[in-house]
């Protein structure tokens, strides 16, 4: 079988497009100062809960639960990456101004942006479109803490997650919470 390449771009540690482009299999033989670009969301409806996704079990940590992410891949931004990968997991359009960016984590040779969407989504309304996940649940803040603590989450440490930097119960729209 051959393996699909999917292209990413390479930034600096300032997160300047270097005009280099690898194959994402290959990010593991970036420079110390090189980095490519992924993206997280973590849906919060109105309730306060959030929406965790669980991975097929044919892929690497089948079974286990985590937040809708990915790699942006070439020529994207970070937007368009993470609206792409919600319609690619979830099948959900969302607009940009749905996207509100918590968060960028720089963390060994990527730049990880964070962000949530507050909107009631329906889990009848999810469809999963690419076999990276096969359920989808909404649960609370301490239900997802002890997701993590159970083992049963890609996260090893509630502290991996968005909301160690983010109060839940204080969250509103118009918010700028880039930092």
């Amino acid at each position: 079988m051959i393996e699909k390449q999917e292209l990413v771009d390479v930034y600096t540690a300032n997160r300047i497009k270097t005009g280099k482009v690898i194959n994402r299999s290959d990010k593991n033989k970036l420079n110390e100062n090189e980095y490519t670009l992924a993206v997280h969301c973590w849906i919060i409806n109105s309730k306060k809960e959030i929406l965790i996704t669980q991975r097929n079990l044919n892929l690497n940590r089948g079974g286990m639960w985590e937040d809708t992410h990915g790699g942006v891949k070439s020529g994207e931004t970070s937007i368009e990456g993470m609206k792409r990968e919600l319609k690619e997991e979830l099948g959900l359009d969302i607009d940009d101004n749905e996207l509100i960016l918590v968060k960028t984590l720089k963390r060994k040779n990527v730049f990880r942006d964070c962000y949530i969407i507050l909107k009631d989504i329906s889990v009848d309304s999810i469809n999963f479109n690419d076999n990276e996940v096969m359920n989808c649940k909404y649960v609370s803040i301490e239900e997802l803490k002890e997701i993590i603590k159970n083992g049963e989450s890609t996260f090893t440490d509630f502290s991996q997650t968005i909301f160690s930097y983010i109060d839940i119960n204080n969250l509103k729209k118009e918010t700028n919470y880039e930092y």
